[in-house]
């Protein structure tokens, strides 16, 4: 008994000195109470902002992209926010998580950090130049880590503090739109060069279980894991593989494949990790056409593409933004964005979120 009161001294010393240096970053209080004291983000081009700008890779520093963003172009595969700034702004943190390629030592980083690129994959042996790993967002999670252990002076403190906080991860997509598949001359469905239950266990009990496990020892404790979207029904991947189906079937089935294996990598650690609480958010199902009656057009993007689904440079973008589902050949815009996170914060639970939502996560 005498332990745990001291640990919530600590606890309680902790968040108090959170909170002072929060005024002292921001200039002033919070007025809406924060649900967590920060967030840290882990994924791909669905929720990268500006960590590629100065890299050799795809990027999206440039115009239409951030069109309706009060910045302008930053980095973001949207016309404004994305998924991952309304999930922020819904905890109630009030400034934008900023890209990990953008942060010091300064005390800014206690409101989290987004490590997001968007080329990002979980295969690191098949990385390229031009692709950043999740292995290597999580390398440089460590180093914040570590700096957020000097500021605060000790492990053990900087420990409680970041066991408050949200994570979130979604990664996989580019394991599967480079290199899976092999398009066919006859514009039939595409072929995988490995079976798909073969591939998902690989990629979901094998590489994610692992990335998982590493950012649990390095601290995290509330995760949601998002899942993959209807990635065979995006404008590029239905232009690419020009079978005049609604959705590439092929590419579906594999994606619900995938995603079925996560909700098994969640209950393994919360049965078997102390204080783990880990949560997969079905992103599938919340992208369902049935579920945005608002949406008029859900087939094509709003901006002009190109071959790999990224908006042409300085080119027009579509006259009712908030009528798109896609902003670009694969990527939501911000009215979608916005939809999406409200859902995820309060999906219903089992059918889009196990075992929690987002709100029941960080409770």
């Amino acid at each position: 008994m005498i332990a745990k009161q001291s640990d919530l001294r600590w606890l309680v010393f902790v968040l108090l000195t959170v909170s002072n240096l929060q005024c002292c970053v921001f200039g002033k209080q919070q007025q809406q109470q924060e649900q967590v004291p920060c967030y840290f983000i882990f994924g791909d081009s669905f929720a990268v902002n500006g960590n590629d700008n100065d890299l050799d890779t795809y990027k999206a520093n440039y115009l239409p992209y951030g069109s309706d963003f009060p910045a302008g172009p930053t980095g973001r595969f949207s016309n404004g926010k994305t998924m991952v700034d309304v999930l922020a702004e819904k905890v109630g943190l009030k400034d934008y998580i900023p890209p990990f390629r953008k942060v010091g030592n300064g005390t800014e980083i206690l409101k989290g950090v987004n490590y997001a690129s968007g080329a990002a994959i979980m295969q690191v042996e098949t990385a390229g130049s031009k692709v950043t790993s999740i292995s290597q967002q999580i390398n440089f999670h460590r180093t914040i880590v570590r700096r957020i252990d000097n500021i605060f002076g000790s492990k053990f403190k900087s420990n409680y503090y970041l066991q408050q906080c949200l994570y979130s991860v979604g990664i996989g997509s580019n394991d599967y739109l480079v290199g899976y598949y092999t398009p066919s001359n006859n514009g039939s469905e595409p072929t995988r060069k490995i079976p798909s239950e073969e591939y998902a266990e690989k990629l979901v009990d094998g590489y994610l279980f692992n990335h998982l496990n590493n950012l649990y020892n390095s601290g995290a404790r509330k995760i949601a894991i998002f899942g993959l979207g209807p990635l065979g029904c995006s404008p590029t991947a239905v232009k690419f593989y020009a079978t005049n189906q609604h959705c590439i079937s092929v590419m579906d089935t594999d994606i619900h494949i995938f995603n079925s294996r996560i909700s098994m990598v969640v209950d393994r650690f919360n049965k078997n990790y102390k204080n783990a609480k880990f949560t997969y958010i079905n992103i599938y199902d919340l992208t369902s056409a049935n579920v945005f009656p608002g949406f008029k057009q859900t087939q094509v993007p709003c901006c002009e593409t190109d071959r790999n689904g990224l908006c042409a440079p300085n080119t027009a973008k579509c006259q009712n933004v908030n009528d798109y589902f896609y902003w670009d050949g694969y990527r939501p815009t911000e009215a979608a964005n916005v939809v999406l996170a409200n859902l995820a914060y309060n999906a219903s639970v089992p059918d889009n979120a196990y075992p929690y939502n987002l709100q029941q996560l960080i409770a």
